[in-house]
């Protein structure tokens, strides 16, 4: 169908639409609008922007896990295991007295050594899914009337959702981060294709 056909019978339904009541209208929206959040949510947890292709993979997650801590406290030479700090202070398994210990920071002449690992964090992919609380009844909301439909999501959601529908910066820990688009909301051709069917439905009836 051509760009003039389609621009021509959207004037027609439109024409249509305008001889329906209101009450039966927003009837039509509520259907419309439930319809639609159903395949967003249902989208967004497979994962898909609306013209069917994947997200952008989260990059991979590391924890740094503390080996062994070697230095010179007092003169004599100490190893840790497992260790933590603060800012004064270091703990960790003293390896020499069989015990876990702490070390004032300011009592260590220098440090021998530090050993560190950093290790990738692999989880399930239901762990790993991304957006699972914007993708509830709870978070993406709907409005209907007679004129229009729409679907947002709730004050609480909505700046997180727009960094990610626009792949925009956020700052975290005093680091500007680009995050890249993952569009939560959109129309599918199958979106398309059921609005479609259901107005058609509608005005058949």
């Amino acid at each position: 169908m051509s760009e003039q056909s389609l621009d021509a019978l959207e004037h027609e339904l439109a024409g249509l639409l305008a001889r329906v009541s209101p009450a039966e209208r927003k009837k039509l929206s509520r259907e419309i609008v439930r319809d639609l959040r159903n395949s967003q949510i249902k989208r967004i947890r497979e994962q898909k922007n609306p013209d069917g292709s994947a997200y952008t993979r989260r990059k991979a997650q590391f924890i740094t896990v503390q080996r062994e801590m070697k230095f010179i406290w007092r003169g004599q030479q100490r190893s840790l295991k497992n260790w933590q700090q603060n800012k004064r202070m270091i703990t960790g398994f003293d390896t020499d007295k069989g015990a876990v210990r702490s070390f004032r920071k300011g009592d260590i002449q220098r440090f021998v050594s530090v050993k560190k690992d950093r290790i990738k964090v692999k989880g399930k992919s239901k762990q790993t899914r991304m957006f699972k609380r914007l993708a509830t009844a709870r978070y993406m909301r709907i409005f209907a009337n007679e004129n229009e439909a729409s679907v947002y999501f709730a004050p609480a959601a909505a700046t997180i959702a727009a960094v990610h529908q626009f792949g925009l910066k956020e700052r975290l820990r005093n680091m500007d981060i680009q995050y890249p688009s993952r569009q939560l909301l959109g129309y599918s051709p199958e979106d398309i294709r059921r609005i479609e069917s259901l107005l058609i439905d509608f005005l058949a009836s």
